[in-house]
């Protein structure tokens, strides 16, 4: 736990999990074409969604369409992580 007592809910967790689990299906969707294109991809694809959140929460009343696309920013962080790397804070 951190100096402001933050830590990953099990709400959190598991929504981010279906996520993953969602964006695992879109390459049997054709919403992927199955190539992975590194770092550099993850980071447009991370820049497209953060846009798409902060479109979501100028256009609309609320939070809520905001944080759906920041719970997608989230999965596609973790992702990366989990398949490129993800070093450790020194």
């Amino acid at each position: 736990m951190n100096r402001l007592g933050i830590q990953l809910t099990p709400d959190v967790i598991d929504a981010i999990n279906e996520e993953l689990a969602y964006v695992d299906t879109l390459r049997d969707r054709g919403r992927a074409n199955g190539e992975e294109y590194g770092v550099a991809g993850q980071l447009v694809t991370l820049a497209c969604y953060t846009r798409r959140a902060e479109a979501a929460w100028v256009d609309n009343a609320g939070e809520e369409l905001a944080l759906d696309n920041l719970r997608k920013v989230a999965a596609i962080a973790v992702r990366a992580l989990v398949v490129y790397g993800c070093p450790r804070r020194m």
